[in-house]
């Protein structure tokens, strides 16, 4: 079966996965946002080899997520996130958050971050309706629209959740919600 193009998909996932969606691209980018620059670094820190890790920086810096500046030693470069490589760092606690929560026997060591000011571990990442309750899967609905037009002009995809909610047919609450 051929792969489909997730580049051009109108799924937001589709894209992010397109442009970081692999492991070593995770690695990469979880080292830099706790200050990794420099390629012999990325190299150590993750096992890399040459190659591999060439191709993947190339590419982050292709898709605007780093930027290449040169060392202040003056003998190599550094990769620097920009904006839009630093704001990947949401998606990276959320995992680290899911990992945290699924992945750990009690026992075992585990890598976590803390609030460099206060030593604190951050709050848990949730996401919220306008109104301030917490929002589950059960609670989206998939629209569509050009990404500059309002929201309020989206149009219904056909999604299992969305032929579930059309009305007549009550919703379905996990069991940890009711």
């Amino acid at each position: 079966m051929k792969r489909r193009e997730l580049g051009r998909s109108p799924c937001p996932i589709d894209r992010s996965l397109h442009e970081v969606g692999d492991t070593w691209t995770f690695q990469i980018l979880r080292d830099a946002m706790h200050g990794v620059t420099r390629f012999t670094d990325f190299s150590k820190s993750i096992g890399l080899a040459t190659n591999i890790l060439t191709a993947r920086l190339q590419k982050l810096v292709a898709v605007g997520i780093f930027e290449i500046h040169e060392s202040e030693l003056g003998n190599s470069h550094e990769y620097v996130l920009t904006e839009k490589g630093r704001d990947f760092h949401t998606v990276l606690a959320a995992m680290r958050q899911w990992g945290q929560k699924h992945l750990f026997d009690d026992d075992e060591p585990i890598n976590r971050v803390i609030d460099a000011r206060t030593g604190k571990q951050p709050q848990p990442i949730t996401l919220t309706a306008e109104d301030g309750r917490e929002l589950f899967p059960e609670d989206f609905l998939l629209v569509q629209s050009r990404a500059a037009d309002p929201i309020e002009t989206a149009l219904p995809v056909d999604t299992p959740r969305r032929r579930a909610a059309r009305p007549g047919r009550p919703r379905q609450r996990s069991a940890a919600q009711n």
